[in-house]
């Protein structure tokens, strides 16, 4: 790691400490090396971000290229090179509902989850959708705002929820769909090349949908915390904020 990249670091970790000492939180949290904070809902001992990922720079401190127009966007899918975006490429949708990555950027070796976290591959999305009773009614818990989150009292540690936001996706010609109706999740499992797989909710039903796509894609993107792995500032809760998500999938 470079001097810069340390010193990145260090701010960051100093940032999250002030962040979380400042306020009146209410569970576990992460920072990314940017000191974007997240807060965290652990289901059957299983700890998940509550947010969907707004970091614009790898782990080691690089940035991941910022793809903004169609060209550019379709370019980076081209030469499977990470990217990211803002939904339709206002930022208002990205400080409410996350970034939109292609796959490239969360299979880059140089790390896109925070420091002792993963992007979830296809098994352990499938085991989360299994331990909230399978895929035809895990999305009624998963949603953003669903009422059937807080009574999971056995499922969830923590009055945190998983809080899926309908942050659309954008396709790897460079248009965008689907904003406020629909959530897209990119798992890291590979599917055949230059397709990997993907899991999807609706408002329209409870389902969650499991299917390939396009690894040029841009979908939101949640993180898994490692198995052992320490957690800082742990015993305290970030209340969970209300909305609602939204059955078309990607090509």
């Amino acid at each position: 790691m470079n001097k810069r990249n340390f010193i990145r670091n260090a701010v960051s970790l100093l940032f999250c400490s002030v962040v979380l000492f400042s306020q009146d939180v209410l569970g576990d949290i992460v920072c990314d090396i940017e000191s974007n904070v997240y807060r965290t809902v652990t289901i059957k001992g299983q700890e998940w971000m509550g947010e969907n990922l707004s970091v614009k720079h790898y782990r080691n401190g690089d940035p991941i290229r910022h793809a903004a127009t169609a060209a550019e966007w379709e370019a980076a899918s081209r030469r499977g090179e990470g990217a990211w975006c803002y939904y339709s490429n206002n930022q208002k949708y990205g400080n409410s509902h996350g970034i939109l990555y292609n796959w490239y950027a969360i299979n880059d070796p140089r790390g896109l989850a925070p420091e002792g976290w993963h992007i979830p591959d296809d098994r352990e999305w499938n085991s989360l959708s299994s331990m909230l009773g399978g895929r035809s009614y895990a999305g009624a818990f998963l949603k953003a705002g669903a009422k059937n989150a807080l009574d999971l009292s056995s499922l969830y540690s923590s009055s945190a929820t998983f809080r899926a936001l309908p942050a659309g996706y954008r396709r790897n010609d460079g248009r965008f769909y689907y904003m406020n109706s629909n959530a897209y999740f990119w798992s890291s499992s590979r599917f055949i090349d230059g397709f990997a797989w993907f899991h999807h909710l609706n408002a329209s039903n409870d389902m969650v949908f499991r299917n390939d796509t396009s690894m040029g894609n841009g979908m939101s993107v949640r993180c898994v915390r490692d198995r052992g792995s320490f957690t800082m500032f742990a015993d305290r809760r970030i209340s969970p904020s209300a909305g609602t998500v939204g059955n078309e999938l990607p090509n």
